[in-house]
């Protein structure tokens, strides 16, 4: 009876290193394995450095943003409209820091990069009522 008022959470520590270690190390392995194959050093060097980095970054701001979202109960309820809101951020997110850093040369790698780390952590949460 006493923990009848516990608030259960998908937002926790486990689930956080579940979303982040594949968003970090899949995009990596995958770009890097094409880099290999199509004999492209500088592919293989970016796989753990602009392709990467910028899915794990994205990865935990949206994480975060998500867990911010059920602690204050204000999200959308459709699971694809969440899927664009977050996705539109980190595309907003990831211009401001590409420009703010002046990597412009990297855009095609970052952006991408965002979304699918966006779009994944997105689409894997849902909320408790």
């Amino acid at each position: 009876m006493k923990n009848q008022h516990l608030i259960v959470s998908n937002f926790t520590t486990k689930a956080f290193l579940l979303a982040a270690i594949p968003a970090y190390f899949f995009p990596s392995v995958m770009s890097w394995f094409l880099g290999w194959i199509f004999n492209n050093p500088i592919l293989m060097k970016a796989s753990y450095t602009s392709i990467a980095i910028p899915s794990l970054v994205a990865t935990i701001i949206v994480y975060l943003l998500l867990q911010q979202m059920e602690f204050v109960q204000k999200f959308p309820k459709n699971k694809y409209v969440r899927i664009m809101v977050m996705t539109v951020l980190m595309v907003v997110f990831s211009l401001i820091i590409i420009k703010l850093t002046n990597l412009e040369a990297y855009m095609l790698d970052i952006i991408p990069s965002s979304i699918l780390g966006a779009i994944i952590t997105t689409w894997k949460f849902s909320f408790k009522n």
